[in-house]
């Protein structure tokens, strides 16, 4: 063979260029970390109360519908009633499982099912063209004037409703002593009223793609009421769609592959109240890190170390390697210490090892620039993060 030792010779270099590249060797990590909520809870609200105040509890006239594969259709049982009362119930047990309020009472709901909702408040003298006549709304009198717009847009009974609930200037579906009632009897000084849950959802195929799809799309109304000073604080309204997507040679293929009708519902429930908790407290979420690996003596204690979660010890390890002669050696452990100086909670310490083990080589070495610009930015986010985190918690 007079191509073998080009061949042996091309084995061999990369042999060395693996070696001497040993910044190519990582492996990840997962961890949880605690995240901020997006929607910042007061911190002098400790104590909450929630209810179940579902406006649309009765057939809807038009969520009443769903599509089957370009058919429109007539459900026969109140579904996304079902469905609201899984939602509401999945809300609280997520609320109680990341244990943010010190109390979470649960009232007894409200029965809407012969009552409808009536607006008479005059809303004129607000939206006068002349700014001189023009009365200013308070945030309370908004939130009911959006509260109000919601639930007359979306709640379209099929059968009349004999009984009345005329809105609240101030207050919307409750009235001040009701409230007062609550904080009284609960304790509490945050209130959350689920004021409408509805579902629409269809199945669908497209046969270029030849693929099946089911969308639920859950549309919610939560009232937030401060009870300590009697404020109508938030008036929340949000739609959320939940997909499935599978393929299919077709829609009768993908009403095999696809989750039943009502399974998808009810499921759809469970999701969107989660997400829906993790918006409005702090919660902890599974995240993954990558560290250096080696085929180092004590760097491959290390590794073990580290999947023992005994950071301090690997910590240990990797700082005995600093005055290595093998930079590649240097810049790994530098960036592991900034591992394991997140993993302790000194942040400011990770991102000066990870910025140290950066200059290194600088970009010359676009993989571990890379990997060192990605760490810093997921660090400088934490950071952020943090001091969010330390505003919700206030005083706790």
């Amino acid at each position: 063979m007079k191509n073998r030792p080009v061949f042996l010779f091309g084995v061999l270099a990369l042999i060395v260029f693996a070696s001497c590249n040993t910044l190519y060797n990582v492996k990840t990590i997962d961890i949880e970390i605690v995240e901020p909520s997006t929607m910042s809870v007061a911190s002098k609200f400790r104590n909450i109360a929630i209810q179940y105040n579902n406006v649309n509890c009765s057939p809807n006239q038009y969520l009443n519908q769903y599509e089957e594969f370009g058919k429109r259709k007539t459900e026969e049982e109140n579904t996304d009633s079902i469905a609201s009362h899984i939602y509401f119930q999945h809300f609280i047990a997520e609320l109680n499982n990341q244990a943010f309020f010190d109390t979470i009472n649960s009232l007894n709901e409200r029965n809407y099912t012969s009552t409808k909702i009536v607006d008479t408040i005059n809303y004129a003298p607000y939206f006068r063209e002349d700014s001189a006549t023009r009365l200013t709304m308070s945030p309370g009198q908004i939130n009911v004037l959006n509260s109000s717009y919601f639930l007359r847009s979306n709640t379209t009974p099929v059968q009349l409703k004999n009984d009345s609930l005329f809105v609240n200037p101030q207050y919307g579906l409750y009235s001040p002593d009701q409230l007062q009632d609550i904080r009284n009897n609960t304790g509490a000084d945050l209130l959350l009223s689920l004021d409408y849950y509805g579902v629409s959802d269809g199945r669908y195929f497209d046969r270029q793609l030849e693929l099946g799809s089911e969308q639920v799309t859950n549309w919610t109304q939560w009232s937030f009421y401060d009870l300590i000073d009697m404020k109508y604080v938030l008036a929340y309204s949000k739609l959320d769609t939940v997909n499935w997507m599978e393929y299919a040679l077709s829609h009768k293929k993908a009403t095999d592959v696809l989750p039943p009708r009502t399974d998808a519902i009810y499921n759809a429930a469970e999701i969107s109240a989660e997400k829906f908790a993790l918006t409005i407290v702090p919660h902890w979420v599974q995240v993954q890190r990558m560290y250096y690996s080696s085929g180092h003596v004590e760097l491959q204690q290390a590794d073990e170390l580290v999947q023992n979660a005994q950071w301090m010890e690997a910590a240990e390890l990797w700082h005995k390697q600093l005055k290595n002669e093998n930079q590649n050696i240097v810049a790994k452990c530098m960036y592991n210490l900034g591992l394991a100086c997140e993993m302790e909670g000194d942040l400011e310490a990770a991102l000066a090892w990870v910025v140290e083990s950066y200059h290194i080589f600088g970009p010359k070495n676009e993989l571990h620039a890379e990997h060192c610009m990605e760490y810093i930015r997921v660090l400088s986010t934490r950071q952020a993060d943090m001091k969010l985190l330390e505003r919700q918690f206030g005083d706790q």
